[in-house]
């Protein structure tokens, strides 16, 4: 059995605990997947259906969670954030706050790499080197909080540093990104290590056929607890209503992302199993405000009143997410409501008029023009990728209309949709991402995707924002200690925000999980980078 003890330590702040009790509350409206023999049955495949392949299985390098979702089974982090989002040990067994600055690790021994190259503080040290080198462009290091890098006790002894206080540095050490790779696997493939990863997970990297399946095979030499399934395949299935269909058929035991539509039929049927939980993602269309007209902030907000956000949960997603006000899920430390629905509720005359006061009047074909230009905008997104991400875009594109804007939608691959927002030079007026709080803490979400000196390919200010002041809060926050004085500081911050809008939320998700009764013990966790599959298993 895994272990949910907490061992050695940073005491629990209040607010910490506020955070572990809305975190139980997601694993309690979880629907409870185990059923069966108490004793889990050895071997077997387990075949996934999900709808876009990985862009990386390098941590450093690919922070989205179709990558995560195999290599976070292959590259395990020193600690790690349960269902119940307590930090559990993994590669460490016991942490100790030294300073503000400094958190020493004692790290588990015995334990080897699939390639045989044992653990120790060298792996560690490596593996923060190398995502912290300033000649990578590691994604990871962009979301990773101030890190200063790793300093070597002994063999089995390690201290994580950072430049200046962090509060939230244990979450960001349990942050998937974190997995340790093997120095001597990194050395021996260099850039195909990304398609090749070696860690000490529970299960071993064995094939990636791109756009088709991935596979991963049981690490019988795993330090702990060996894992019950043989194999576990993911395969690609972009059209939702094939990943269903294959679900039926039983050429899949799982699905993830299904379709909304389905998910009461099948939560009838004792064939199947439903299992879910409130994520920490929020989905969005996002504005680039270095593209004319949407760095007028008239325009943002017009946009935003144009949007029925309440039609789209209702008659899309049809309950397979939650209402989203802000860029944080509420179940995030520092989360607070912008207030969208009063600041900028569907209006769609009140958003024609401040479109009209940006200098646009309607056309021949009632689309708005300035200058005898009509007034049209890019959107790229992939299909899939995200619950009705593509129904979405549809959906916003009529509402769009209108109020005399017209709406070009470029459906992408996932790949590409990431790379192009990833570029220093963003080709689109606005792009359909969605963002979880991998830390359950803001500071993960605010400084990154809005500091002024985020802009990719260092951070993830897709948007282009440039706020000095509000770069002062995100600052103020990160190295303050206090959570009372954070929150205020997240506050304030997020307020600016509201006024600057610079996107249209659409949901927070639920991280669901449709598969055949005879796969057990799958519990979803919150994150869904985080899905693990170590503990389940397929009755026979």
């Amino acid at each position: 059995m895994h272990s949910t003890r907490r061992k050695g330590g940073i005491g629990m702040t209040r607010a910490r605990l506020g955070l572990l009790a809305s975190a139980l509350a997601f694993v309690l409206a979880a629907a409870p997947v185990s059923s069966g023999p108490a004793a889990p049955v050895r071997g077997g495949t387990l075949t996934i259906g999900r709808p876009v392949d990985a862009v990386s299985l390098d941590p450093h390098f690919e922070t989205t969670a179709p990558g995560a979702w195999i290599y976070q089974m292959i590259l395990e982090p020193l600690v790690t954030m349960g269902p119940d989002m307590r930090i559990r040990p993994s590669l460490a067994t016991a942490w100790q706050a030294m300073s503000p600055t400094r958190i020493r690790f004692t790290l588990r021994r015995d334990v080897k790499f699939h390639d045989g190259t044992p653990f120790n503080a060298a792996a560690v040290k490596f593996t923060f080197d190398r995502a912290f080198d300033p000649r990578s462009i590691s994604r990871w290091a962009s979301l990773a909080g101030p890190i200063k890098g790793v300093e070597i006790v002994d063999d089995f002894t390690a201290d994580l540093v950072t430049t200046e206080p962090y509060a939230p540095l244990l979450r960001s050490a349990a942050m998937v990104f974190a997995g340790i790779v093997s120095p001597t696997a990194v050395g021996r493939l260099g850039a195909d290590f990304s398609r090749r990863p070696v860690g000490t997970g529970p299960f071993k990297f064995e094939e990636w056929r791109t756009n088709d399946r991935i596979t991963v095979v049981r690490n019988d030499e795993y330090w702990g607890p060996k894992a019950h399934l043989d194999r576990i395949v993911f395969r690609v299935i972009p059209e939702e209503s094939a990943r269903m269909i294959a679900l039926r058929t039983g050429e899949v035991d799982m699905v993830l992302v299904p379709a909304p539509a389905q998910l009461a039929t099948f939560a009838r049927d004792p064939g199947y199993t439903l299992a879910q939980a409130t994520g920490l993602r929020v989905v969005f269309i996002g504005m680039n405000l270095t593209r004319s007209p949407l760095s007028d902030v008239r325009v943002r907000r017009a946009l935003v009143m144009a949007s029925n956000r309440k039609a789209i949960l209702q008659n899309i997603l049809e309950g397979a997410a939650g209402p989203s006000d802000g860029i944080l899920a509420p179940g995030v430390f520092g989360y607070k409501s912008l207030g969208l629905d009063t600041l900028y509720p569907h209006d769609p005359a009140r958003a024609r008029a401040l479109i009209q006061e940006a200098g646009f009047r309607p056309g021949p074909d009632g689309i708005m023009q300035r200058d005898g230009i009509p007034l049209t905008l890019t959107l790229i997104t992939a299909r899939g990728r995200y619950f009705k991400d593509a129904e979405i875009a549809e959906a916003y594109q009529a509402q769009l209309r209108e109020i005399g804007v017209r709406l070009d939608i470029s459906f992408l691959e996932w790949a590409t949709v990431f790379t192009m927002v990833r570029a220093a030079v963003l080709d689109a007026h606005m792009f359909v991402l969605g963002w979880v709080t991998t830390t359950a803490d803001a500071d993960y979400t605010l400084l990154p995707m809005f500091r002024s000196d985020q802009v990719p390919p260092r951070g993830w200010n897709t948007w282009r924002y440039f706020n000095a002041e509000f770069d002062k809060l995100v600052d103020q926050a990160r190295v303050n200690l206090s959570p009372r004085e954070r929150e205020e500081l997240y506050g304030r911050a997020q307020d600016m925000i509201a006024r600057d809008i610079m996107f249209v939320p659409f949901y927070v998700t639920k991280e669901i999980a449709l598969m055949r009764s005879h796969v057990k013990d799958f519990v979803p966790h919150p994150i869904e980078y985080n899905q693990g599959f170590q503990y389940v298993w397929i009755q026979k």
